[in-house]
């Protein structure tokens, strides 16, 4: 067969969401792991938030980032019980999914889009979220602490790429991938890459007015390119 007459079917679209702020119904889980520490609330934040980057990074275990946030409050030492309660509060805050969230992704799973999952968090976080019930409309999931790499670094959007195209058999191709995440440089490195990627207003937060839902944003940009929502 001659070249010019050789036909490439296109891949099928993969949509790929990031989870808090996206899929979660909120980002902020510091009064929740608050009721269990007590002390200064804004310097229990400040750890929390200060050492999460190094623990979905997987530079840190969970007894080792537990155990830095408990003494930003005064609490110099867990058991492997408290350590277990607070990655399990914190599990718990994160996997409340948003309602609209929710109900878009029934709505790609009843239409059998492929979905994954690309997500900052931590190996224990991942370990929970492949447990819940809506995680089996789900491909893949790619979390950062398992890959020792977060966005917005070009290494995990090739590690999903290459896990993608192992799933299917075929070639990675980033223009398949429609991507929405709640932070712009996640957005931009993905979009750099070649990605279809899209910003989505982070959930549990007060936005403009006329501000859009992320659910409503995804929904209108997935039914522009013929993903179907019936």
């Amino acid at each position: 067969m001659s070249r010019k007459n050789r036909r490439r079917t296109p891949p099928k679209p993969t949509v790929v969401f990031d989870f808090g702020g996206v899929l979660s119904a909120g980002h902020d889980p510091v009064p929740d792991i608050h009721e269990l520490l007590g002390g200064d609330a804004e310097a229990l934040a400040q750890a929390l938030w200060g050492e999460r980057a190094a623990y979905d990074r997987g530079a840190l275990d969970p007894a080792q980032y537990w155990s830095a946030v408990a003494r930003a409050v005064g609490v110099e030492q867990l058991s492997a019980d408290e350590i277990t309660e607070l990655q399990k509060a914190d599990d718990r805050y994160f996997l409340r999914l948003d309602p609209r969230s929710r109900a878009l992704l029934h709505d790609l799973a009843r239409n059998q889009v492929r979905l994954a999952l690309l997500s900052n968090a931590s190996e224990a976080f991942g370990e929970s979220v492949r447990r819940t019930d809506w995680f089996e409309a789900f491909t893949l999931a790619v979390i950062s602490g398992e890959e020792r790499t977060v966005k917005p670094d070009r290494e995990i959007y090739d590690v999903l790429l290459d896990v993608l195209a192992h799933e299917t058999g075929g070639v990675s191709i980033p223009s398949s991938l429609i991507f929405f995440d709640d932070r712009e440089e996640n957005v931009a490195a993905a979009r750099a890459l070649g990605i279809d990627a899209h910003l989505w207003p982070r959930n549990g937060q007060e936005h403009p007015d006329g501000t859009e839902h992320g659910s409503d944003i995804a929904r209108r940009v997935l039914t522009e390119r013929g993903i179907p929502l019936d």
